[in-house]
């Protein structure tokens, strides 16, 4: 009877969990691409259904997973990331702080506001390590950083011409941790741009916000 109960509690509180990024994940596809014809009604929902079907079981086995929603003046950008830790952190000097390297990968979604079209789009599949860096201090706060690759489906968005396809990208969030330390919410800030790889290089700077489970 204890098991069955304790089985019970666990279910409910995977199930509110899902229930809450599937929330997340419907409001972050709904303005990025509710006005892109071609993209029905259907192809979201069963977007936002698997999502929160990923985030839910934990199919990646990843220790954090992440919705982060944001933008320019001018591209709205939705992306799912997954986030694996190595196990300890290291410590730098007699100091209070310390260094906890992860890697991350994730897919983002672009849509330009000047044309709602999906010729003005982009999917991008970013890889990159992060370097979480945190104090004893302010246990619950933390500063990361990291620098990667991208790949993206197209060279131009919003009269953006990129040069090419391969992308580097650099990261800075901010955040804090709550709920016992299961959820982290996040301000970030992020550069795309092909360190002139190509003789195009526009390039594109991001604002977003990321909430984060904790497995």
């Amino acid at each position: 009877m204890l098991i069955k109960k304790q089985l019970s509690t666990s279910f409910w509180k995977k199930f509110k969990r899902g229930l809450w990024l599937l929330c997340l994940s419907v409001a972050g596809i709904l303005p990025v691409t509710g006005a892109v014809a071609n993209e029905t009604a259907t192809w979201r929902t069963t977007m936002a259904l698997t999502t929160a079907a990923v985030y839910l079981t934990n199919a990646l086995n990843a220790d954090t997973m992440s919705v982060e929603l944001g933008g320019t003046d001018n591209i709205g950008f939705l992306r799912y990331s997954a986030r694996w830790y190595r196990e300890h952190a290291s410590r730098i000097g007699n100091s209070s702080w310390q260094i906890q390297p992860a890697l991350q990968i994730g897919y983002s979604k672009w849509q330009g506001s000047d044309d709602l079209s999906q010729k003005n789009t982009n999917n991008v599949f970013d890889v990159l390590p992060v370097f979480r860096w945190s104090t004893s201090r302010a246990p619950k706060l933390f500063v990361d950083t990291g620098v990667g690759l991208s790949l993206f489906s197209s060279e131009y968005i919003t009269q953006r011409e990129f040069g090419g396809t391969l992308q580097f990208n650099n990261y800075l969030g901010i955040g804090t941790t709550f709920g016992n330390d299961k959820w982290e919410a996040s301000a970030n800030f992020q550069h795309y741009s092909n360190n002139n790889l190509y003789d195009k290089n526009t390039g594109v700077n991001f604002w977003f916000l990321s909430i984060s489970h904790r497995y």
